[in-house]
């Protein structure tokens, strides 16, 4: 039995986390509309019910343009702060796929030998790369093992010729610094998959636009004659925006995705070598 406290914390954690599953879920992508012209709709039934039946006069206070103002600085933030950290993916790809290359050209300069258990190495290890979201979303530790595994067999090999022959031990001294470098755009790719926007930040965002819209509703139904076209473009932008910066948050499940063409490329490249 768990005392009453772990008790609390394991049923905070385990409600946090289908929070999470949510905004990642496709449920999101069709519930978030609905909910936000729900809310919307709660505005314009409140000047309705609450000011217009009852004949109470409202004036704008001033402020409801400095409100929206803040919600649209933080949408452009959030924006950017998920735009860059795509374009930080799709650098360290560039980055991966050069080092690959780097280490291939350096292997040529080396003995027989040592360069053919470079390729062999090089042709296992784009193969876990090309797979790279698939080898993912089976498990995180999985794939560093995957990985692990091709390193250590290479390494294996390599202190194995070293040992057998001394000019290929200068090779793979040589060879090292290449190969260190690969690896450490690997754990970094790795890294960048775990790093996504706060998810305060998100709650914050969504809690704020369903507030925003439901003063447009209010706002709106202070006319004698129902106008649609502005609550339906506050919708639309807004709905379409927290889809972008969810889908750009999102490596492993978004439609934009950081792309592993170059190194499957690379790959049959290496296969169909005859060097």
């Amino acid at each position: 039995m768990l005392p009453y406290n772990l008790k609390v914390f394991s049923t905070k954690a385990k409600n946090y986390i289908m929070w999470v599953n949510l905004i990642d879920s496709v449920y999101f992508t069709i519930l978030y509309p609905v909910t936000l012209t729900a809310f919307v709709m709660i505005g314009y039934f409140i000047t309705r019910k609450q000011y217009i039946a009852k004949n109470k006069p409202w004036k704008a206070s001033g402020i409801e343009t400095s409100v929206i103002a803040i919600f649209a600085l933080l949408l452009s933030f959030t924006f950017l702060s998920s735009n860059n950290s795509m374009k930080a993916r799709t650098a360290l790809m560039h980055e991966t796929s050069n080092a690959s290359a780097n280490l291939r050209r350096m292997s040529l300069l080396t003995d027989d030998p040592v360069k053919t258990a470079t390729k062999e190495y090089l042709i296992n290890y784009l193969e876990i790369m090309r797979d790279f979201r698939a080898r993912y979303l089976q498990g995180e530790d999985r794939l560093v093992n995957d990985v692990e595994a091709v390193n250590g067999s290479y390494l294996t090999r390599l202190t194995s010729l070293s040992k057998l022959n001394p000019a290929d031990r200068e090779d793979v001294q040589r060879l090292m610094p290449y190969f260190n470098a690969l690896n450490s755009h690997f754990y970094q790719i790795l890294s960048s998959y775990n790093e996504r926007t706060p998810r305060l930040i998100i709650t914050l965002l969504i809690v704020s636009s369903w507030l925003i819209g439901m003063l447009v509703g209010f706002m709106n139904g202070f006319h004698a004659r129902r106008h649609y076209l502005v609550p339906f473009i506050f919708i639309v932008l807004v709905t379409w925006s927290i889809q972008a910066i969810r889908d750009l948050d999102n490596p492993y499940n978004g439609v934009i995705q950081p792309k592993f063409d170059d190194l499957g490329k690379q790959r049959e490249i290496l296969i169909h070598s005859t060097r």
